[in-house]
């Protein structure tokens, strides 16, 4: 899929697999982590090993292994953590040899000379990895024992691997999780589906059948997606040009003295660097519009790393807590809970003298997932801020990374945000005080955008 078509596909998100990152220490043995189901077998360091360890099962983990070979595994030793690029590094106990269930029943897998696809264990894996890490089972009332016998039902010795990808289909168009995907080998997703029925998806729907100048769904979206861009420019400031940073940021004036900010993602990149150039623009207008509505997610840390230039004083944004194994029940056994705090930016000789503390109005849509909802938690918690648009997509937790024998991967959500006033948005989003449709096709037929409108009023107010 190309560039633009990913960026503005209404029920696109980016798979963001947080893989091993670089090697820093020498942590030789075997080390399994609290939660999250993986053992990291490091007795040759030159040829790490991940598994993915189970109740019933053992298999390697291939994606991680294939990264752990690349760029390591950082385990302290000291600590006894590993740092996985998430906000909190997971906690890690050192075996005296791999887990009785990688003797007893370990699996024969897709790089075995001898594998032979078997549908049925492929599906008993897959439920197995939502049955011990999925973080939302009471939420959603599911009782995963007899779920998986139900299913089960549905293959055979003959089912084909097509025909157990259509089953897996139909139960995450069931499940509809933001974070439960099923991909290839090579990463292309297979299967998934956002956590609600996007809306805009049936308004551009509805639109191709009365424009059949438009062969197909695709040209209908780089349609919109180009005219909303050429709306959105105009209403900038021609005497000021506008620019964009690491293909992600993109900044502008606005006609009234306005600042306006638009992320296209989270991932790794310079974030900071970025905010540092911009906060003096921002001081010097009387308002900021971050426009978050084609936004895809990313990492945490960068997104609280942006945060951390609009706030002058340590800010609780939210708090998490991850699945816990709870064998072959449903109960969602969850860790203890840990805080989420923001600090301001250190104001070292190449930091702004003064972070950004105006007024901000966030444009957000049911596209904007992840990274960048936690980027809304903590804007939410910071004065000043009013968000307007669609409810967010309501997928936080980060994508936990499983194996499948086959070759095949997954992600589920393995934990649970908590915003400071003690409710999760997950799979509901992050409600707006005002409601605007993306894309409008109203909006694109009179060339206008009604939400930047309204943010641009809301400022000059």
């Amino acid at each position: 899929m190309d560039y633009l078509l990913n960026r503005l596909m209404p029920y696109s998100i980016v798979v963001m697999l947080w893989l091993v990152p670089s090697f820093v220490s020498a942590a030789n043995g075997i080390w399994q982590t609290i939660g999250y189901g993986y053992v990291f077998d490091l007795s040759d360091l030159d040829s790490p090993i991940v598994y993915d360890i189970g109740n019933n099962f053992c298999l390697p983990n291939h994606f991680l292994t294939e990264e752990a070979h690349q760029d390591g595994v950082a385990i302290n030793e000291a600590t006894r953590q590993i740092n996985f690029d998430k906000l909190f590094p997971l906690s890690v106990t050192k075996l005296d040899n791999l887990p009785n269930v990688c003797s007893d029943s370990a699996l024969t897998t897709f790089t075995d000379p001898e594998y032979v696809f078997d549908a049925t264990q492929v599906l008993n894996v897959f439920f197995d990895h939502f049955t011990e890490h999925y973080a939302f089972s009471d939420y959603k009332n599911i009782d995963w024992k007899q779920l998986q016998l139900d299913w089960l039902q549905q293959v055979n010795e003959s089912t084909s691997p097509q025909q157990l990808h259509d089953v897996i289909d139909k139960f995450l168009a069931l499940l509809r999780d933001g974070h439960a995907i099923l991909f290839d080998q090579s990463l292309n997703k297979l299967s998934y589906y956002p956590p609600r029925e996007i809306e805009a998806k049936r308004r551009l729907s509805a639109f191709h059948l009365n424009h059949p100048e438009y062969a197909t769904i695709a040209d209908v979206y780089r349609y919109i997606y180009s005219n909303w861009i050429q709306i959105i420019e105009s209403y900038f400031d021609a005497d000021f040009l506008h620019y964009e940073l690491q293909n992600t940021f993109l900044y502008a004036r606005l006609q009234n003295d306005l600042s306006y900010l638009r992320i296209a993602n989270f991932d790794e990149n310079d974030a900071e660097q970025v905010m540092q150039a911009l906060i003096p623009q921002f001081n010097e207008t009387s308002g900021l519009v971050i426009d978050l509505r084609d936004s895809d997610g990313g990492s945490d840390k960068v997104a609280l790393a942006i945060s951390a230039f609009l706030i002058n004083e340590p800010l609780k944004v939210s708090s998490k807590h991850f699945k816990l194994n709870s064998g072959e029940n449903s109960q969602d056994i969850m860790s203890e809970t840990r805080d989420i705090v923001v600090y301001p930016f250190s104001t070292s000789t190449s930091a702004p003298s003064t972070p950004y503390l105006g007024k901000i109005v966030v444009i957000t849509s049911q596209h904007t997932p992840s990274a960048a909802e936690l980027f809304l938690l903590a804007l939410r918690a910071r004065d000043n801020v009013s968000i307007i648009g669609e409810n967010s997509s309501g997928a936080f937790s980060d994508a936990l990374t499983k194996a499948l024998p086959n070759g095949w991967g997954m992600t589920l959500s393995n934990e649970s945000y908590i915003a400071p006033e003690g409710k999760s948005f997950e799979f509901v989003g992050i409600p707006v005080d005002e409601a605007f449709e993306f894309p409008s096709i109203s909006d694109i037929k009179n060339r206008k955008d009604s939400a930047l409108e309204h943010a641009i009023s809301l400022l000059k107010d």
